[in-house]
């Protein structure tokens, strides 16, 4: 009897066996006993797209850092004087929220010179056309989604096609008005997923900030038998071991629900500490993805 894709194994409980088999050779081992999916709690108790792309509060994150998108998709303004960048313009319906909220913040939103995304999924990238024309910003995108984002039908469609400004290649860093934002490869989510990282200076000291791309599994299925992607397990395992890598103080993400923004915007009205400032959270929010992802790898290979 299959395991329905809807259910939820208990978050502690003995790693499965395809990532037990880690240490002992790159390519999994057939699970010996049948475990489900592991659901993360986003996806036991999704949110509609009209709540996900619902208004929520700009606010400063920590120092030229801004949030500027929605309820849950998450947008990023990066200021300077010399101009912004924006991270994820999200939908296309996002796009008036994000300029709203870039000018309830008394910035520009005219004055966007780099747009930057997180993976070429409507979600995240759909809006990209738009702010593109309302701002003439130049826009850069890892490699492996340029096709996606030049022509939407090769991938996953619905939005606007975008000419890339710049190709971005792993490592590679975007400059602009004193900024340093490194575009980290963090594939599997989408060929070219992108995890940004820079430091910024607040109240006397400088901080590392890390903006995961996505490092979730959409659909368990897609992890065998993928000829469309056949080296996804792969690229999985590679971008977990980049995130893990990285020095990061503050954790920010592409989906507010990552992060836990809506506490934590909650916390920071309160004042104390800033509790954006939280490398516990980062190291949690990677260990639980792993661990969702080699379950999910565990369920795909039962099925097939």
């Amino acid at each position: 009897m299959r395991c329905s894709i809807f259910a939820i194994a208990v978050i502690t409980v003995v790693l499965p066996a395809a990532m037990q088999a880690q240490s002992a050779s790159a390519k999994p081992a057939i699970p010996k006993e049948t475990l489900p999916p592991i659901l993360t709690p986003w996806e036991a108790n999704p949110v509609s797209n009209e709540d996900a792309n619902g208004p929520f509060p700009a606010h400063k994150v920590i120092g030229n850092i801004y949030y500027v998108g929605t309820a849950d998709y998450a947008s990023f303004l990066i200021t300077s004087p010399q101009g912004h960048i924006l991270i994820n313009p999200d939908f296309e319906s996002s796009v008036p929220l994000i300029q709203k909220s870039v000018e309830q913040l008394g910035f520009k939103f005219q004055d966007i010179k780099v747009i930057l995304i997180s993976h070429a999924h409507g979600d995240h990238c759909a809006g990209t056309a738009r702010v593109k024309e309302l701002t003439g910003a130049s826009f850069m995108v890892m490699d492996a989604d340029v096709d996606t984002m030049e022509h939407p039908a090769a991938g996953r469609g619905g939005f606007p096609a975008v000419k890339v400004s710049r190709v971005l290649h792993d490592k590679d860093e975007v400059r602009h008005g004193g900024n340093v934002l490194v575009a980290h490869l963090t594939p599997g989510h989408t060929k070219g997923c992108t995890s940004w990282s820079l430091k910024t200076q607040d109240g006397g000291k400088t901080y590392n900030v890390v903006i995961v791309g996505s490092i979730g599994v959409n659909n368990a299925n897609t992890l065998v038998n993928n000829d469309a992607y056949p080296n996804i397990v792969e690229d999985y395992q590679r971008g977990f071991k980049v995130l893990k890598s990285l020095p990061c103080d503050v954790f920010l993400a592409s989906h507010a629900k990552f992060y836990g923004l809506a506490e934590k915007q909650a916390r920071l009205a309160q004042g104390g500490p800033n509790p954006f400032i939280d490398p516990e959270g980062y190291r949690a929010h990677l260990a639980m993805m792993e661990k969702a992802f080699y379950y999910k790898l565990d369920w795909a290979m039962r099925q097939n």
